[in-house]
């Protein structure tokens, strides 16, 4: 069973992200392989919209391919840099998806019925947390986000969060000259989602303070 970290409050009218355990599983297994290889994940979570869940229950996944992140190309290398020390000394801290594969996911999606719900990505050396460069780089055209930490490959921690931001705030820039933007986002706009595992009919929930 993926661990699960859950240790604040939400502020917002729904408090629950649903991902079955299967699904959990899957997504997990193919998050270490490539943390193995040296590759980070990064992918959309997918929802039926007739679900009357949706968007908070996740059905299947889409992982992007780590090898076409294009965080380090010239239109978005300098941006990435100018976060902080940490992203000048890690070229995988942070994704960008191709955006010809992230056509072909949307369009994939869609023609099985689903839609994307949230963004996924790995932490490959931080902490479950969502940071301040998470927040700024989050589509708000969606509600949540999950974020998995193999800080310890052999013990994943898995945690969905709320987040509520405006297009105003969307994006980074060559000149931003930040620090520390790996750190966790403290504002409003971010709370904690209790994970629920259910799959085939047994439910698995956590609660805040609690790891399951």
């Amino acid at each position: 069973m993926p661990t699960a970290i859950a240790t604040s409050r939400v502020d917002a009218d729904n408090d629950v992200a649903i991902i079955p355990a299967s699904l959990c599983t899957r997504l997990l297994r193919q998050a270490q392989a490539f943390h193995a290889a040296d590759l980070k994940a990064f992918g959309l979570l997918l929802g039926d919209p007739d679900d009357p869940q949706f968007p908070f229950r996740a059905v299947d996944v889409a992982i992007f391919d780590p090898r076409r992140n294009r965080r380090n190309d010239t239109a978005y290398r300098a941006a990435f840099h100018a976060q902080g020390s940490y992203f000048r000394s890690f070229e995988d801290a942070g994704f960008v998806a191709d955006a010809a594969e992230l056509k072909t996911v949307w369009e994939t999606a869609e023609a099985a019925g689903l839609e994307p719900v949230a963004p996924f990505h790995v932490h490959r050396r931080q902490p479950a947390n969502f940071s301040s460069i998470d927040y700024r780089l989050h589509n708000p055209a969606f509600s949540w986000h999950l974020i998995v930490s193999l800080r310890d490959p052999d013990r994943p921690v898995i945690q969905p969060f709320r987040v509520q931001k405006s297009w105003e705030e969307f994006g980074i820039d060559e000149t931003d000259d930040l620090e520390d933007s790996e750190l966790a986002y403290d504002g409003p706009e971010v709370g904690f989602l209790t994970l629920d595992t259910t799959d085939a009919g047994e439910s698995v929930t956590s609660t805040p303070g609690e790891v399951l």
